[in-house]
């Protein structure tokens, strides 16, 4: 006869505790973008209005790199304490996510004017110009999910992170397409639902992200992390 599995061992433990982090982690998530949310409610979501969304984005990078944190150390340990976790998180990847988040922003926000910018004419020119830059927008994604995922294990400094960002972008090929594949899965849904969708499944959203990007992990410790002494430093 099969032994009982002690308390605390069985499936819907698991799956009950799995609902409980990801609801309360989200739940710091949402709070913690209370800036973004207020202006996303309260303002027509038009071009006209984008210089306003990228003010309010700004403080929601400390929110996402807590979040990836979070989700990190949960793949990593299966273990989570929503709350220490995510303010843990939050306060150790304060400074640092300022200085990578703010550039990734900016970046995002010229791109974005110059492909408004091209979608005005109908030109030959402008629709050349207009594809190109969904190439970019879509590779600089990419990059940008590298830096907040890679930057929430590991202490890099600014250049290295997203060398290593890009790096792995173009040679860790099966977790790129499989984390572009998730943004677009989460864009079809979030367009044929609510805009509020992400938001709500944060947590889910990033969790599969870090699910995905372990083997990148493991390539980092196997050849770009070394001993304290010489310099970069794992983030336990």
């Amino acid at each position: 006869m099969e032994e009982k599995k002690e308390y605390g061992q069985g499936i819907l433990f698991t799956v009950t505790n799995y609902i409980y982090w990801f609801l309360l982690t989200n739940i710091y998530f949402i709070l913690m973008n209370s800036v973004f949310l207020f202006f996303f409610m309260t303002l027509q979501p038009s071009f006209s209005n984008s210089l306003l969304y990228f003010l309010a984005l700004i403080p929601s990078g400390p929110a996402i790199a807590a979040m990836c944190y979070s989700m990190e150390k949960l793949v990593r340990t299966k273990e989570l304490s929503p709350t220490r976790d995510f303010f843990e998180g939050y306060k150790k990847n304060l400074k640092d996510t300022f200085s990578i988040w703010l550039p990734m922003l900016v970046i995002c926000f010229i791109l974005l004017v110059d492909f408004h910018y091209f979608r005005q004419s109908s030109s030959h020119i402008s629709q050349i110009g207009s594809t190109i830059l969904v190439v970019l927008l879509i590779m600089w994604a990419m990059v940008m999910l590298n830096v907040l995922v890679i930057n929430a294990r590991y202490k890099f400094r600014v250049r290295d992170l997203f060398r290593l960002s890009i790096y792995y972008g173009f040679t860790k090929v099966k977790q790129t397409t499989g984390n572009l594949l998730i943004l677009f899965i989460v864009g079809v849904i979030t367009a044929s639902t609510t805009n509020f969708f992400i938001l709500f499944t944060g947590s889910v959203i990033v969790f599969l992200i870090v699910l995905n990007m372990k083997a990148v992990f493991a390539d980092i410790e196997d050849h770009f992390l070394v001993t304290p002494s010489k310099g970069k430093q794992s983030r336990a």
